[in-house]
């Protein structure tokens, strides 16, 4: 009897720790702002040409420099952001890039009209990106906040490098504050929104896949795990293997200490199956006191070990009130090619077996 995979890790659908649901959202939320950020960057890019049209009969010096600044080097930073949206390898690059191009812009902004007479005509392409980056541009909050923050550095050292009249540098300094104020809060509303209804459509969709009793799966996500598993075996041809256990005489427990006694020692058996079994075995409560575990890459030798693992657990723990409890199992592997209705079956003519030879047994089919 093999009983050598049995590496221990906690497992629990419901409760996961905060940083993997931070992870997930931040996935969904980059994922899900793709097409946002191409058609922005294809019409920031169109405006930047359109910009650079007019300065060229507004600006007093610097033609050329503009036109290089904000006829091709803008555009074509917004152009290849655009351009790496529609491919997946390239779209953490891409959030990069994205992050720097209002920092380039404003910069070249900064080096063609500070000291300038017609700085403060310029000025508004400022405030404009700061609000763009946080609001706009599809940036999450963290690295739009980065970008917008140090697009300010830039503004408060060419205020300082050549300073304006005291008046209109701080009017020039309040509208800079009012922008990334703004911005910076239209940002931190809309992600805070868009975590908020992320987190309701995972719990909805693990409402519909967890027992609400014990956090194990239900029968219905039970059966979906158990043919993605099926596939992948016949596919690959790797072993795995079913358990399928039911509580001994349960209903004694709530005939004589209530329901309620009876609802600890199922969570109680729950909390023991969670915490002798792998992360990636699958464990449901498919009906009653009967209990399922699915093994991936496990033979049934195997799983017959670790039938006999969770026995002498659960034979050795002391359930609230109700004291010292069995159980009984079916054991069984998968045969290529057999339905999921023949594999369950076996497991439940095991079990069956199990229970009719005296109960706290394991049975193998």
């Amino acid at each position: 009897m093999d009983n050598t995979r049995r590496p221990r890790a906690l497992w629990d659908p419901l409760h996961r720790e905060d940083t993997a649901v931070q992870q997930a959202f931040d996935a969904w939320h980059r994922q899900a702002r793709i097409p946002q950020v191409r058609y922005v960057a294809l019409l920031t890019a169109l405006m930047y040409l359109l910009f650079s049209a007019v300065e060229q009969s507004v600006a007093a010096d610097l033609h050329s420099e503009r036109l290089v600044a904000h006829a091709m080097l803008v555009p074509g930073l917004l152009l290849a952001v655009a351009a790496m949206s529609l491919r997946a390898p390239l779209q953490r690059p891409m959030w990069a890039l994205l992050m720097v191009a209002p920092v380039i812009a404003n910069g070249a902004n900064l080096y063609l009209n500070t000291g300038s007479p017609q700085f403060l005509v310029f000025a508004p392409e400022i405030y404009l990106s700061i609000m763009w980056t946080f609001a706009i541009s599809g940036l999450p909050l963290r690295p739009a906040t980065m970008a917008a923050t140090a697009i300010v550095a830039l503004v408060i050292v060419a205020a300082f490098r050549d300073p304006m009249q005291g008046e209109l540098i701080q009017l020039h300094l309040l509208w800079v504050l009012a922008a990334f104020s703004f911005g910076a809060l239209s940002a931190f509303m809309l992600e805070h929104a868009r975590k908020h209804s992320f987190l309701q459509q995972r719990q909805l969709e693990r409402s519909a896949q967890v027992d609400e009793l014990t956090s194990l799966w239900n029968r219905a996500h039970i059966e979906r795990l158990f043919e993605a598993e099926r596939a992948r075996t016949e596919r690959y041809g790797e072993p795995f293997s079913v358990i399928l256990m039911d509580i001994d005489h349960f209903k004694a427990v709530n005939d004589t200490w209530g329901h309620s006694a009876g609802d600890r020692v199922l969570r109680q058996f729950a909390d023991l199956l969670r915490q002798n079994l792998r992360e990636v075995d699958a464990i449901g409560r498919i009906g009653g006191e009967e209990f399922f575990v699915l093994l991936p890459q496990t033979s049934v030798a195997q799983a017959q070990g670790v039938a006999y693992d969770l026995q002498a657990r659960i034979n050795a723990f002391d359930f609230e009130t109700v004291g010292r409890r069995t159980a009984s199992f079916g054991v069984t592997e998968y045969r290529p090619g057999e339905s999921r209705v023949d594999t369950f079956d076996r497991a439940d003519q095991a079990l069956y077996a199990a229970k009719k030879n005296g109960r706290d047994r394991i049975e193998v089919r």
